[in-house]
């Protein structure tokens, strides 16, 4: 089950699985009543906000995106994958710090009116702490250098600005040792959802790892390339033609030879 809508014209969806994950950290959390409907509510509206920053950045770049949440927050997907991938890194840095960006500014109004609240009602107070830290905490966490967080995607682009292809591997490396370090302080400090974050993003995320092995070793990401390609070749040319002599193999003169010998028996391999 999902809701979609749009803000500012980006679409944005929404499951049951991220209402369903805020209201079990607002449980822990000791949340109630109120609070946590204000605690979903808050949280809801300070993923949305943050990635509008980066949708907005990317039409700023002439690219437009979409927004879907999942279990621990939400993503900003330009809907031309290839033309993304070949923005230059200064705007790339951009649409990476956007996001927070906009969650400091509503952190710091959030600060502004905890003094201004001071004397209104418990739940008025708990409103104004929660907006202040679902903007001010969660971005300031963002930045943390990180793969997976905006921190760790600003900090590949400033190195890869600086150094070209050799700084992803370094920024790769620095985000695995930091997360390391932080997954062990939170998990000493009993703040075991910080070290999961720090695992899941930091640690366990297998892009980084085929990246350094890249930069380390060029020769076998090549041959991965090579292989890649291959594959996706053979698998287009295979929804295209049937296996001759089938029907739909192109009569006359073949523009695109079947593959023979260990091509063919390689791609009949299940």
């Amino acid at each position: 089950m999902t809701i979609t809508f749009r803000v500012f014209g980006v679409p944005i969806t929404i499951g049951v699985a991220f209402p369903v994950v805020m209201l079990a950290l607002g449980y822990i959390s000791r949340l109630s009543g109120i609070e946590l409907v204000i605690w979903v509510a808050l949280g809801t509206f300070a993923i949305t906000v943050h990635e509008l920053g980066h949708a907005l950045a990317f039409r700023h770049y002439g690219l437009e995106s979409s927004i879907r949440f999942w279990a621990m927050g939400g993503l900003a997907i330009p809907n031309d994958q290839e033309a993304a991938a070949v923005l230059p890194d200064r705007q790339w840095l951009v649409v990476s710090l956007a996001g927070p960006g906009v969650g400091l500014v509503l952190g710091a109004i959030g600060l502004v009116l905890e003094g201004v609240v001071a004397g209104q009602s418990a739940d008025v107070r708990s409103a104004v702490g929660i907006w202040t830290f679902v903007n001010l905490g969660w971005g300031v966490f963002n930045l943390l250098p990180i793969t997976g967080l905006d921190g760790g995607s600003a900090v590949m682009h400033v190195m890869m600005l600086a150094f070209g292809e050799r700084g992803r591997a370094v920024a790769m490396a620095s985000s695995m040792a930091f997360s390391a370090v932080v997954a062990v302080l939170a998990f000493a400090n009993d703040l075991a959802f910080v070290g999961v974050i720090a695992i899941v993003f930091g640690l366990a995320n297998p892009f980084q790892y085929r990246a350094l092995l890249a930069a380390f070793f060029p020769e076998w990401a090549e041959r991965r390339a090579r292989r890649e390609a291959e594959k996706e070749e053979l698998l287009v040319r295979r929804l295209r033609y049937e296996d001759p002599p089938g029907p739909a193999w192109p009569q006359g003169e073949d523009p695109e030879p079947w593959p023979q010998g260990d091509d063919r028996e390689r791609w009949r391999r299940p």
